[in-house]
């Protein structure tokens, strides 16, 4: 089942892949040495992990609910979809106004 919530956003420090294929792509860009990003959550898409798992093999695949979201809105900060599901690594997708996962990546530890 798919649920869509909406929160309050909150910064949050992610390095991104930039159109990886799959979950390995965002997983080899997040050990580099890549600067990460400040980011805005606007909105978290909870899947089950059947779900997750077809989505982190289809990254550049369009689906709806992330058409037209993502980008630097303010100018200053990458506004991002938080992807969670259960037992899985949560992922950061910004799309940048189109509707698939253009930049996808993970939360670093400080």
């Amino acid at each position: 089942m798919t649920t869509e919530t909406s929160h309050t956003a909150r910064p949050l420090r992610v390095r991104f892949a930039r159109k990886p294929e799959h979950l390995q792509e965002v997983l080899a860009a997040t050990s580099c040495d890549d600067r990460p990003e400040p980011v805005v959550i606007t909105e978290t898409r909870e899947l089950t992990p059947a779900e997750y798992d077809a989505f982190s093999r289809t990254l550049l695949q369009d689906r709806d609910w992330l058409a037209g979201k993502g980008g630097y809105p303010d100018q200053t900060t990458r506004h991002v979809v938080e992807v969670k599901a259960e037992n899985r690594e949560t992922l950061y997708v910004d799309p940048s106004g189109f509707a698939y996962g253009r930049y996808v990546g993970m939360a670093i530890e400080d």
